[in-house]
């Protein structure tokens, strides 16, 4: 039925009806007034008809909106993540999906946020404010050029925050790269090479693995592999 509820339908025939009644009485008088015979009179009375119907039982309704979650929103990748990967745009992900496959290869639960520092502050902050209270252990933080996205959640978050500064068309990533690691005192974000995605999951996974063995034992055996490849 078109995407149309019945009650929708209902209307439309109560519309259509009267709107044919009019169109009727129209074609009678404009037929009597030219003198038309009563055959050409049908015959333009169906015509209108069949104009006005067309239209409105063609055109479907209005899809409705399919709710979908914003491209920037939180994406859950675990029930309880222990790491929290932030970036600034999507066009980071091409990059990050290598920090989110080592995380995933190693057996860590993590989430995933893309968020501008400069462009939405508010929805850093809010995110950052409560990682610790959600469990999440580190941060992952990517940015590309006046990249200040893991200085502003070390601002906001007592974790460990490892940055990882975007590769650019006009710097080539030095402008990401300085950005990131010339911290003040006193709010420290360790920082791994531009592009450098898989370094910073391995660096949460030694984290971790100060505190839960199973991820040391996991970064144990990615060198083990290392040294035997």
């Amino acid at each position: 039925m078109s995407g149309r509820t019945w009650q929708e339908w209902v209307a439309l025939v109560v519309a259509f009806v009267f709107g044919g009644l009019i169109v009727t009485f129209a074609v009678v008088v404009l037929g009597s007034f030219v003198h038309l015979p009563v055959p050409a009179m049908g015959v333009l009375a169906v015509l209108a008809l069949a104009t006005l119907a067309y239209p409105v039982f063609r055109t479907a309704a209005p899809a409705a909106p399919v709710a979908q979650a914003p491209a920037r929103e939180r994406t859950v990748m675990s029930e309880a993540p222990l790491v929290g990967i932030v970036m600034g745009s999507q066009s980071d992900m091409a990059v990050m999906e290598e920090c989110s496959r080592t995380l995933e290869s190693m057996g860590i639960p993590y989430e995933v946020l893309v968020a501008s520092a400069h462009r939405q502050p508010a929805k850093v902050h809010e995110w950052a404010a409560g990682l610790a209270g959600r469990g999440v252990k580190v941060v992952i933080a990517a940015a590309g050029k006046a990249a200040h996205l893991g200085g502003v959640v070390a601002a906001y978050t007592p974790l460990p925050v490892i940055a990882v500064p975007m590769k650019t068309s006009d710097l080539g990533g030095l402008d990401s790269l300085l950005s990131m690691v010339q911290m003040p005192s006193g709010v420290p974000v360790a920082c791994v090479a531009i592009n450098g995605a898989r370094n910073a999951a391995i660096l949460a996974a030694q984290i971790l693995g100060t505190s839960m063995p199973e991820y040391r034992t996991a970064v144990e055996r990615l060198k083990s592999d290392m040294a035997g490849s």
